[in-house]
């Protein structure tokens, strides 16, 4: 199980590393018009904003817990939100970064507060997983998560001017679907989790 924990984090961190959105762009723009130090800088921020969101799920989980039919429903919605993304990245077509954002660190933590996502991945899909997994389990995963997000995030910075070819061409888009099927995966688990809290 514990294998599974980090993997499922990795999975997850890099997934929400190389999905396009205002981070990347900010990401990018930051890299190319400033310097790597900065790109780096916006590949940390999630760690900064998403701690609090997950601690803050985890204790609404807590209080819900012991309705069962309730606790439920919030694995079968982030099962939804992941057949969305899944499908979302399935569909994709073409792509395009644009990189005319500006701002730094600071820019990075308003954009991820901003970005529904990060809350509906984190109360319907991470904090489920954590609380499930145990202590050791759920530290894994939030570690590795990060690990793969802002690990992801900090290739890219280092490597924009090469990558950024790369994100706009079709192999990124194949990467892209793939990680839309995996997102499909993970919520069937969570439909069948949130079955057996029945």
């Amino acid at each position: 199980m514990v294998i599974q924990d980090i993997l499922t984090g990795f999975v997850f961190g890099v997934a929400a590393g190389l999905s396009p959105g205002p981070l990347m762009a900010l990401l990018i723009s930051e890299t190319l018009k400033g310097h790597k130090k900065n790109g780096i800088l916006v590949s940390i921020s999630p760690i900064i904003t998403d701690i609090p969101i997950l601690i803050v799920s985890l204790f609404i989980l807590d209080q819900i817990k012991e309705v069962q039919h309730l606790l439920s429903a919030v694995y079968f919605v982030g099962a939804l939100v992941l057949f969305y993304l899944g499908y979302k990245n399935i569909k994709l077509k073409e792509l395009h970064i644009e990189t005319d954002l500006t701002g730094s660190l600071k820019k990075g933590i308003i954009l991820n507060i901003l970005n529904p996502y990060t809350y509906l991945f984190w109360f319907f899909i991470g904090a489920p997983y954590v609380s499930n997994a145990g202590f050791l389990g759920g530290f894994l995963f939030t570690i590795f998560f990060f690990i793969g997000i802002t690990g992801s995030m900090i290739l890219i910075a280092v490597f924009t001017q090469r990558l950024k070819s790369f994100i706009e061409s079709r192999y990124y888009i194949y990467l892209l679907r793939f990680i839309g099927v995996l997102f499909i995966v993970f919520g069937l688990i969570l439909i069948k989790d949130g079955l057996s809290k029945f």
